[in-house]
C-alpha cells in the first residue's frame, strides 16, 4: 500500500509542477469594426504556470497595446483579449505560427473569423503553423475534422482511462465489446444533442461528473466487481456514462465551432476520428495488459488516485 501511495503523489507531483500544457488551448481571431483583429487566447487554468508556447502573428499585424483587454479567469480558463493593426484589409494568404510546442503538448486550437468565413486548424509540434484560405471543400473539412476527433481522444487523459477502466472490468470480449458500442452510442448521441442545442449542460458540471464517473468504475475494479458483472450490466452502466463524456466533446466543439456550410460533414467526420482513436488506445491497452494482468489492481489505484486529483481540482477550479 505504501508502494501505491507513493506512486499517486510521484503522479499527482508531475501533474501539478508541468512546465509544459496539460491541456488544450484556444486561439480565435475575427475581424471587427474598423479593420482590427480581435484576438482571445484561452488556455486551461492548470496551464498558468506553461510558459514554452509563443504565438507569433503575420508580420503585417501589430498589436495595438491602447486595446490590451486584462486578462481573466473564466470557466476554467485564463483569457487574454486584445486587437491587432494590420496593414492588410484581411488575413488571408498569411501565416500563423507558434514557436515552443513539444510532442507532449496538446497544441494550440487556431480559429479565424472574416464575415461568413470560418477556418480552424490544430498546431502541434508536428505543424505548428496555420496558413489562412479561402473557403475549403468538403474533403478538406471531411480530413480536418477527422484529425480533430482522433488527436482530441487520444489527448484527453481523462476518456483514455475511462476506456482502460472498461478494459479492466469486462471479463470477455463480448462485454468488452458491448461496453466499448454503448459508449460509442451514448457520447454520439450526446455529442449531437449538445451541437444542435438541444442540450445545454454546463461545463464545469460536466468536466467534474467525467472524473468522478472514471473513479466509480476504478473503484468497481479495485472492489472486484467485474467479474460479478452479467451481460449487459456493464453497458447499461457505460451507456449512462458515456452521455456525460459526449457532453464534453460537444464542449470542445462549440469552443472551435463548427463551419455553417458543412456542418454535417464536419460532425461526421470529428465522430468518426473519435472512434478511430478509440479503436487504437483499445488495441494497444489490450495487448499491454496481457502482460501486465498481475498489475490490474495496483493500476486501479493509480489511475483511481489520478482521476480522484482530476475531480477535487476541476471541483476547486471552477
Amino acid at each position: 500500500m505504501d508502494f501505491i501511495k507513493i506512486l499517486l503523489l510521484l503522479v499527482s507531483s508531475t501533474i501539478i509542477s508541468t512546465a509544459h500544457q496539460t491541456g488544450l488551448s484556444y486561439l480565435k481571431l475575427s475581424k471587427i469594426e474598423g479593420g482590427d483583429i480581435l484576438v482571445v487566447y484561452k488556455k486551461p487554468l492548470e496551464d498558468s504556470q506553461a510558459k514554452n508556447i509563443e504565438i507569433n502573428f503575420p508580420s503585417i499585424c501589430k498589436k495595438r497595446k491602447e486595446y490590451d483587454g486584462a486578462v481573466v479567469i473564466e470557466n476554467g480558463f485564463i483569457v487574454d483579449k486584445f486587437s491587432l493593426k494590420c496593414t492588410k484589409d484581411t488575413l488571408f494568404d498569411s501565416r500563423i505560427w507558434i514557436d515552443g510546442l513539444v510532442k507532449s503538448d496538446r497544441g494550440v486550437l487556431i480559429e479565424y473569423r472574416e464575415g461568413d468565413y470560418r477556418q480552424r486548424n490544430l498546431l502541434r509540434a508536428s505543424k505548428p503553423f496555420m496558413y489562412i484560405e479561402k473557403r475549403r471543400s468538403s474533403w478538406e473539412i471531411f480530413v480536418e475534422y477527422i484529425e480533430l476527433g482522433f488527436f482530441h481522444i487520444l489527448s484527453g487523459y481523462d476518456h483514455l482511462l475511462f476506456l482502460f477502466a472498461l478494459l479492466l472490468l469486462a471479463s470477455d470480449m463480448r462485454i468488452l465489446f458491448y461496453s466499448i458500442t454503448a459508449f460509442t452510442i451514448s457520447h454520439s448521441l450526446s455529442l449531437v444533442l449538445t451541437v444542435f442545442g438541444v442540450v445545454d449542460v454546463p461545463i464545469p458540471y460536466v468536466e467534474s461528473m467525467i472524473a468522478l464517473s472514471i473513479i466509480i468504475l476504478y473503484r468497481e475494479v479495485i472492489e472486484g466487481r467485474g467479474a460479478t458483472y452479467g451481460r449487459f450490466q456493464l453497458p447499461l452502466v457505460v451507456l449512462l456514462f458515456g452521455i456525460l463524456h459526449g457532453l464534453g466533446f460537444a464542449t470542445l466543439l462549440n469552443q472551435i465551432g463548427l463551419p455553417r456550410y458543412d456542418l454535417s460533414t464536419a460532425l461526421v467526420a470529428f465522430n468518426i476520428g473519435i472512434e478511430l482513436g478509440q479503436i487504437l488506445f483499445v488495441s494497444l491497452a489490450y495487448i499491454v495488459m496481457r502482460y501486465l494482468i498481475g498489475m490490474k489492481i495496483v493500476l486501479a489505484y493509480i489511475f483511481g488516485g489520478i482521476s480522484t486529483f482530476w475531480f477535487i481540482q476541476r471541483v476547486l477550479i471552477y
